[in-house]
């Protein structure tokens, strides 16, 4: 009985670690088939329709995958939380951007990119892009008019910083491999020199000591080597301290 209580409790227990550990769900829930989500119904059909086609075809085509998103009050949050937020739970590119609108805000829409991409950008870089985007699609003079100048800003914006990171990436690449071939170059040239280097020398150095060995054979202090032995196969040699002088030559 108290075995099955344990167990009770202890099933309890790693349901209730599970559940405080399950990530709490997205208070909009699932992303929608089109790019643009308005619940409030503030577009157009018409008008979504135009905002959303491109922007799934450049998802398709190029993996830049923009979301474009408006909401009737943000209740006091920051816009770039509430674009964050959107992002986190619907993107599922590395590259990606959520445009944000609340209608009669002056200072929507508001473009906020994130992603793998971003990361690897400077800071400065992308504020400035996307200041000028947000007021480039700002000069429009209808709120839906914003919305799509906004959605076509961040794709453009995207698109280059894509296509400037994939070219310096590929030039890094080739320039890297460039410097490969000429250090290989160069160390087989190196290596072909020593080779050469060395067989110069080898012969140089033989003819330079068969030279020496010559001239020492035929030069008039050189004196032959002789081999000793015991005379008559004696034990010890006599004449150990005998001097032999040499006297001036005879007339």
């Amino acid at each position: 009985m108290i075995a099955r209580i344990l167990q009770a409790l202890f099933a309890f227990v790693l349901c209730g670690f599970a559940l405080a550990q399950s990530p709490e769900p997205f208070e909009y829930g699932s992303r929608p088939p089109l790019s643009v989500f308005d619940p409030g119904g503030f577009l157009d059909p018409g008008v979504l329709k135009e905002i959303s086609d491109p922007l799934a075809i450049i998802q398709k085509n190029e993996g830049i995958d923009i979301l474009v998103i408006v909401l009737r009050d943000l209740e006091n949050a920051p816009p770039e939380h509430v674009a964050r937020r959107f992002a986190k739970a619907w993107c599922t590119s590395q590259i990606h951007c959520v445009v944000l609108h609340v209608p009669g805000r002056m200072d929507s829409p508001w473009i906020v990119p994130a992603g793998k991409l971003v990361d690897v950008l400077e800071p400065d870089q992308v504020r400035h892009a996307v200041e000028d985007g947000q007021r480039r699609a700002a000069l429009e003079p209808k709120e839906p008019d914003k919305v799509r100048a906004a959605a076509t800003e961040a794709a453009d914006m995207l698109r280059y910083w894509t296509s400037n990171v994939i070219n310096r990436t590929e030039l890094i690449r080739t320039e890297r491999t460039k410097m490969r071939v000429q250090l290989e170059t160069k160390a087989r040239l190196w290596r072909l020199a020593a080779l050469l280097t060395v067989g110069a020398i080898i012969p140089i150095i033989v003819m330079i000591s068969l030279i020496i060995f010559w001239f020492r054979r035929r030069g008039h202090r050189y004196f032959p080597n002789r081999a000793w032995q015991f005379r008559l196969g004696a034990p010890h040699a006599g004449g150990n301290h005998a001097v032999a002088t040499i006297g001036p030559p005879q007339p």
